[in-house]
């Protein structure tokens, strides 16, 4: 990860020059064996990625970025008229903020063509990667939302992010919306695994989701999405906690306290963030069965930014999906 985001500074500095550009539209088609993918940038929920296929099989139907919730520890008071407008830097109270990025916010990227969706490949330890990325301005942040796709199987979704609203620590809670559909059949399972975890018919540390549920996330803990009728899937594992960061899931917290959740998958329920900044994930009220369903797999990643590193220090964070056959 160190030098992807040695790479993200120089492209979003103007130093380097990436292996190949797309061209200025919203959407479009990629080829990067054994990878094929469509992604679009067409409403508030970010570069998504569509119709995601890996050696001829078909892994993803949609992924997307729908928020970033953002959780400063001095929020601004509505009624009190000294914690709003230009005096916020003052006070050092912001937010809440529900940051979703959109085509009218994202920005032309330096040495990429002055192109607003670029993509590049580089190689690391012998390996070939493509990197798809975005950068946007929302006020006083800077966002990089990328996807990192490796020709031996991995998806890498990561947020760059850095600047400051107030000179207040705060945590970015990004929230990933995964909709498997692997083998394309709908029959998936979900299940979670513990090192050490006791048997419960699976073998020793798995644990199959039956219903919808909101989960957390513990040391030595990853998740698996199988198709039943095959046996393939995809490991969900969180991300390692890249410099400066020291661990990211310590900051889950009241305003944003799940890791994962699991939904059954609904038409009407794929849509931009309709919760607000205070709102958290729901879509699970009738805690409906997922047991060889159709299902949607979110995860929240908890970045947190210190005032002291100060408004040009990128941070980074993201959960690694891993093919399995």
């Amino acid at each position: 990860m160190k030098q992807r985001i040695i790479l993200l500074l120089a492209l979003l500095g103007g130093l380097f020059s990436p292996s190949f550009l797309l061209a200025e539209d919203r959407g479009g088609h990629i080829d990067f064996t054994p990878w094929s993918l469509d992604w679009d940038i067409s409403d508030d929920t970010g570069l998504v990625l569509r119709n995601v296929f890996y050696a001829g099989e078909k892994v993803l139907a949609k992924a997307s970025m729908p928020v970033l919730r953002v959780k400063y520890e001095k929020e601004r008071h509505w009624w009190n008229p000294f914690s709003l407008g230009g005096s916020r830097a003052a006070t050092g109270r912001c937010g809440p903020f529900q940051d979703r990025l959109s085509w009218t916010n994202t920005v032309p990227i330096p040495n990429c063509g002055d192109k607003k969706v670029c993509a590049q490949t580089y190689h690391h330890d012998e390996v070939e990667w493509l990197e798809l990325g975005v950068y946007a301005r929302i006020g006083e942040y800077h966002i990089y939302q990328a996807w990192y796709i490796s020709r031996d199987g991995e998806i890498h979704p990561v947020v760059h992010s850095r600047g400051l609203s107030c000179n207040t620590d705060h945590v970015h809670h990004p929230y990933w919306r995964f909709d498997f559909d692997i083998d394309g059949n709908g029959q998936d399972q979900v299940f979670r695994y513990d090192v050490g975890g006791k048997d419960e018919g699976w073998g020793a540390g798995w644990h199959k989701y039956t219903n919808e549920i909101n989960d957390t996330n513990v040391p030595d803990r990853i998740w698996f999405v199988r198709d039943q009728p095959t046996g393939h899937g995809v490991w969900v594992m969180p991300g390692q906690a890249y410099s400066p960061l020291t661990d990211e899931a310590l900051t889950r917290d009241s305003f944003s306290d799940m890791d994962i959740a699991v939904r059954r998958n609904k038409r009407w329920e794929d849509e931009p963030w309709t919760f607000g900044a205070r709102g958290e994930l729901a879509y699970d009220q009738d805690q409906e069965g997922i047991q060889e369903q159709d299902i949607v797999f979110w995860y929240v990643g908890h970045l947190p930014h210190k005032a002291a590193l100060g408004p040009i220090k990128w941070l980074t964070l993201g959960p690694v999906l891993r093919i399995q056959r």
